[in-house]
């Protein structure tokens, strides 16, 4: 099994070399998964009233990563909430595609068995006509398990930057796959998102996720046999189903986690803090994909984010050079190239009981989007990824986008629905998170006696 580092370097590569759309995409260790960005004198802010960064991390811990456009000023689709299909279970009924908006004006049904109020309605007419959704991919280094088939465990974990409460969340979050949908909440801290089951007693068993290699070719829907679809069901493992937009098809290896933004309780008005304490507390910051004097303030996240070109680069004094793997920085030997599938993503093993969410009775934010963001799935085994498949992976997520409603960037009048200008009171909020509740750090190379 490729290392990540190699099939990220090896993914870089190909979209480079291709050039045209293809080098609008890069490898992404944290994804800016939005719904509210700030603005600063009508420019971009890395900062906002609703902004989450989400990790992908394999169940041993190691740091896993998407396929995406630029986090700065990202590319997105917009679509009504009726064009977006979830796999859910209604009233704990068998799982069936049903929209979006159903959902929404359902989901104390949907959410119920996670402690929702059964009148609980998330929906706006106005609102939901316009949702912004983004595209991303991955390959997931897989490696056989024992039983002959190449898998990874793994989930996805969120950090909002705009509330410390479990009882105060931002966001309800869904996670939606073709296996169904788990109606979960952002809060303090970060958050890990798992599958869920209900067993008969009604106790809340919570999975991790499970990626696993598949016949079927990168790029596109999945078709399956009936003897496949028979084969996967006796295992437990996913089946295509219609997921998404109409264009994405019937697929099993997407994973797509839509945030529903909340109103939150009324906060005693603060004093502006200074922009000095952010900038000497957090350093290199999220924002540092892009000109400092337009965040607004510095945060945290650029170090995630390092990739080759940046391993000699500083900001303002803070390098980047610790966060970089030595082997980003060195010339390397070209990395064998393995056989990549779709990755068929299914409910893995149990990670713990859950006792469900903090919140009963959410009230809907009356100004803000809900967000749609579609990661799709392929595994690698035996090496890293060809340029082919990569390219085909890319072209998949092109597609999709074309298929939109509209699409676009971020900082384009066509998404101001999903930007306003920055507040102290945000500001004041993410400095407070950073400070009391900050993003865990992993030690890189826990495991490796340095030379």
């Amino acid at each position: 099994m490729a290392s990540v580092d190699a099939t990220m370097k090896a993914i870089n590569e190909a979209c480079r070399s291709k050039g045209g759309h293809y080098a609008t995409y890069s490898c992404q260790v944290v994804s800016w998964d939005d719904v509210s960005r700030g603005t600063v004198g009508g420019a971009l802010s890395c900062w906002g009233a609703n902004i989450t960064d989400t990790y992908l991390k394999s169940k041993s811990g190691a740091r896993l990563f998407t396929v995406r456009s630029d986090n700065w000023n990202e590319k997105l689709g917009v679509v009504p909430a009726n064009q977006v299909a979830v796999v859910a279970s209604h009233a704990g009924g068998p799982p069936q595609p049903v929209t979006l908006r159903s959902v929404l004006q359902q989901m104390g049904t949907y959410g119920s068995y996670a402690g929702l109020d059964g009148q609980t309605d998330l929906s706006d007419p106005k609102l939901d006509m316009q949702c912004s959704i983004r595209f991303q991919t991955t390959f997931i280094p897989v490696e056989d398990s024992g039983d002959g088939r190449s898998k990874l465990e793994f989930a996805t974990e969120a950090y909002n930057y705009n509330t410390m409460d479990d009882a105060d969340p931002r966001n309800l979050v869904l996670l939606c796959t073709s296996q169904g949908m788990a109606v979960q909440q952002d809060g303090r801290g970060a958050k890990k998102l798992f599958h869920h089951a209900v067993d008969g007693e009604g106790k809340i068993h919570r999975y991790w996720l499970e990626a696993e290699e598949s016949r079927h070719k990168v790029g596109g829907e999945q078709q399956e046999t009936q003897q496949e679809r028979a084969e996967a069901l006796s295992r437990g493992k996913a089946t295509s189903s219609v997921i998404g937009i109409k264009a994405m098809g019937q697929r099993f290896n997407v994973l797509m986690t839509i945030q529903v933004p909340l109103q939150q309780q009324a906060r005693p008005k603060r004093r502006a803090l200074g922009l000095a304490m952010p900038l000497a507390l957090f350093g290199a910051s999220k924002c540092a994909a892009a000109p400092v004097e337009a965040c607004g303030a510095i945060g945290i996240g650029a170090m995630e984010e390092c990739m080759e070109d940046d391993c000699d680069s500083d900001l303002d004094g803070f390098t980047m050079v610790e966060e970089c793997s030595r082997e980003r920085c060195v010339a390397m030997p070209a990395a064998r190239r393995g056989t990549s599938s779709a990755a068929r993503v299914s409910r893995g093993t149990e990670h713990d009981v859950w006792r469900g969410l903090s919140i009963k009775s959410p009230k809907r934010n009356a100004s803000e989007h809900v967000t749609v963001t579609v990661v799709i799935y392929n595994a690698v085994k035996g090496g890293v990824p060809t340029p082919e498949d990569v390219a085909a992976a890319v072209d998949d997520l092109e597609a999709l986008y074309s298929a939109c409603a509209d699409q676009g960037r971020l900082a384009e009048t066509k998404f101001d629905f999903m930007k306003e200008q920055l507040k102290v009171d945000d500001m004041v909020d993410i400095t407070s998170k950073l400070t009391f509740q900050p993003p865990q750090v992993d030690v890189l190379q826990h495991d490796v006696f340095p030379i």
